[in-house]
Formats: structure tokens, C-alpha cells, sequence
């Protein structure tokens, strides 16, 4: 499966699918019985910001069918310089110049329901390491709820270290349950 699947920077054009993918993630974390992305985050705007930024990943097959996204952002990720859990990568203050930032972070990650169990997610992060090395970053980071155990379990299968827990700071209204899991690689 995985050898058909190509993965791409998302059109504006893609924002309507790429946030019907997010509601599959969302449904698929909802049976866990945990509240994260349980409250309208993340949405059509965050698909849009995340587009604007160049930042919003797909992967599709070999019919152009869009069955995986992920964000993958460059710069200092203001939660995780908050984050007090011990990074593998030394992790530059808020507010510093972004180049200092030696990682790219994974954000709002899902696959389609129907793509589900097809190694989608792991050709994304494959290629997403492959990214992170050509920009000559050290690292990527990633984070979860607690009780996300299939995703906890992924990303170990992946090769991530599982840093500690931590609480977000700036999701607002947008997550009831704040605690989450850090893990990073090195790449």
C-alpha cells in the first residue's frame, strides 16, 4: 500500500477533505474515551492556517485520493519550550530566533477512516524524517493525550522517546483535558 502512496504539501482547495480526515482522527480518539480534539479543535481554520504557513501535509494514492494529513511545523513550538520535560535536542526559549530551533513538530495528525491499519501514518512520519534531514534539523517532536494509548503505542513502534507529561498552555476553550504526553526523535 505504502508504495503508492505519495505525500505533499495540501492545496487551499484540499481544506474541506483534509478537515473531514481531522473528524475521522477525531471519532477514532473519541473511542478511547479521552477528550482531546473532543471540542470543534482542530477545524477547518486550523487546516487553513496551517495551508497558509506551508505546513499541512497529505498523503494520497495512486488515484489522487487523500487519505492521511499531518502539520509539520518549523520554528520554536511555543508549548514545548514550556514544556518541562527533557528534550533529547536543546530547546531554544520563546521567543528566540527560530533558526535556534534544531526540531520540526508534528501537530494534528490523522488518517481517513477508511485507510485505517493501512501504514498511512507511518509513511507520513518516514517522510516527514526525510524532511527534517534535508533541513537539517536534529530532531521531531511530538506530543499526545495520556490515555492515547494507540498513539503512544505508534509512535514507540516509530522509534520516538516518551519524554514525560506536560500541560498545554494556549489551547483556551479549544481542549478540557490539557495533560499531555511529549516524545522526540532524533533524525
Amino acid at each position: 500500500m505504502t508504495d503508492s502512496l505519495t505525500m505533499r504539501l495540501a492545496r487551499p482547495a484540499e481544506d474541506a477533505r483534509v478537515t473531514e480526515i481531522l473528524e475521522d482522527g477525531k471519532r477514532s480518539i473519541a473511542r478511547f474515551g479521552i477528550a482531546q480534539w473532543q471540542n470543534g479543535y482542530p477545524g477547518i481554520e486550523s487546516v487553513r492556517a496551517d495551508i497558509a504557513r506551508g505546513a499541512c501535509y497529505v498523503a494520497e494514492d495512486a488515484d489522487g485520493v487523500l487519505l492521511g494529513t499531518l502539520a509539520l511545523l518549523d520554528g520554536i513550538d511555543a508549548e514545548y519550550c514550556r514544556a518541562q520535560v527533557p528534550w533529547l535536542t536543546e530547546n531554544p526559549f520563546e521567543g528566540e530566533d527560530a533558526e535556534l530551533a534544531r526540531y520540526l513538530a508534528i501537530h494534528r495528525c490523522a488518517t481517513a477512516a477508511a485507510a485505517l491499519k493501512r501504514g498511512v501514518m507511518g509513511f507520513m512520519f518516514a517522510r516527514s524524517e526525510e524532511i527534517a534531514r534535508a533541513q537539517g534539523k536534529a530532531s521531531i517532536r511530538i506530543d499526545t493525550h495520556p490515555g492515547n494509548r494507540a498513539m503512544r503505542a505508534f509512535l514507540s513502534k516509530q522509534g520516538y522517546t516518551e519524554l514525560g507529561a506536560f500541560d498545554l498552555t494556549q489551547k483556551g476553550a479549544a481542549e478540557t483535558d490539557l495533560t499531555r504526553i511529549a516524545f522526540e526523535k532524533l533524525v
